[in-house]
């Protein structure tokens, strides 16, 4: 059985089945910097955001650390910000992915934060992959802060899981976005089925809307033919989400397989408009060559332009760099344009 055909029947699922369709190349990002991180000993650069004036990152192997990023000489420094844990951590998930995350957890991974946001009074929100959880930290202090996780709504687990969502280990959230008054929050399911959840805040609790709370859902497969022949895929990939941010009343995707920033409903999570990034990501000196997936995990987007961070996940680079990276490309003129839906 060739590749291509496993990958569709890996793409089954007890409703439906979606084949590895035809690829269509967006827009081209214009790179205007690319500058290494520095002072993150153990990398892996998950998120990127602004909280007020600072501008925080997270490693998905620090479990207590966020990281302040400052511009110096050599590109960006970062600086730890130890935080406290509340002593349990509360999980929706099944046995099965809560062992296979414990695995996981013995190389340093315990929570897995993934994705990184802040609301108007400067709280932090911090997505673990392998509780399938939301941590709030308070705004930064002179002392250690410590968080509380936030009461979601078990919802989330067993209608995502109906609609193909959380079926691996590894693969589940990866992104979390809340707006200003923090009383809306999305979450971003990452592949194998990728998909986007709202959940509303009642209280002290955060509830799924009465339509539910899986606004997206879907497991597709990108052509091996996507990118140039040899470059990154040469095995069928799964299109995923790798991180979500909110800004302008829209919801932003940071897709690593495709390689692209995508504009999104924040009602439906229909697909408005793309960029890709992968002429800058996939050409020297900026390409990995032994990955055998995409890199991109972090995302932020504000008025000075989209800034894209890569995991690197401790590969080096073939003129020996093995930091992680943070690219800064231009706003796109057209990004209030028109819809153009899947």
């Amino acid at each position: 059985m060739s590749q291509t055909a496993r990958a569709l029947l890996l793409g089954c699922s007890l409703l439906v089945c979606f084949s590895a369709t035809a690829f269509e190349r967006s827009p081209e990002l214009t790179l205007q910097h690319a500058a290494p991180v520095d002072g993150m000993p153990r990398g892996n650069l998950s998120a990127l955001q602004y909280c007020g004036e600072r501008l925080l990152s997270v490693s998905d192997r620090e479990d207590q650390t966020l990281y302040e990023l400052s511009p110096s000489e050599a590109g960006w420094q970062a600086a730890g910000e130890y935080f406290e844990l509340p002593d349990n951590a509360p999980s929706m998930l099944p046995v099965q992915l809560l062992a296979g995350a414990w695995l996981r957890g013995l190389s340093g991974q315990a929570l897995d934060f993934e994705g990184l946001a802040c609301d108007a009074e400067g709280n932090r929100y911090l997505v673990s992959e392998s509780q399938l959880g939301v941590l709030k930290l308070p705004p930064a202090a002179a002392e250690p802060v410590k968080g509380h996780w936030l009461d979601l709504d078990s919802a989330v687990y067993r209608e995502g899981e109906r609609q193909g969502l959380w079926q691996q280990v590894n693969a589940l959230a990866e992104g979390v976005a809340i707006n200003a008054s923090a009383d809306t929050l999305w979450l971003a399911a990452e592949r194998q089925g990728r998909g986007l959840i709202k959940l509303q805040r009642q209280g002290d609790q955060w509830r799924c809307p009465l339509a539910g709370c899986v606004l997206l859902a879907e497991r597709r497969f990108l052509p091996t033919d996507a990118f140039a022949p040899g470059v990154l895929n040469k095995e069928v990939l799964p299109v995923d989400f790798s991180d979500l941010v909110l800004w302008q009343g829209k919801l932003w995707t940071l897709e690593r397989n495709a390689h692209q920033v995508c504009r999104r409903s924040p009602l439906s999570g229909a697909r408005e408009r793309c960029w890709s990034f992968a002429q800058t990501i996939l050409s020297d000196p900026y390409i990995y060559p032994d990955a055998p997936y995409g890199l991109a995990e972090a995302l932020l987007i504000n008025e000075d332009g989209i800034m894209i961070g890569l995991d690197n996940n401790d590969r080096v680079r073939p003129d020996s760099d093995g930091r992680p990276w943070i690219f800064q490309f231009a706003l796109p003129a057209d990004w209030q344009d028109g819809a153009k839906g899947d």
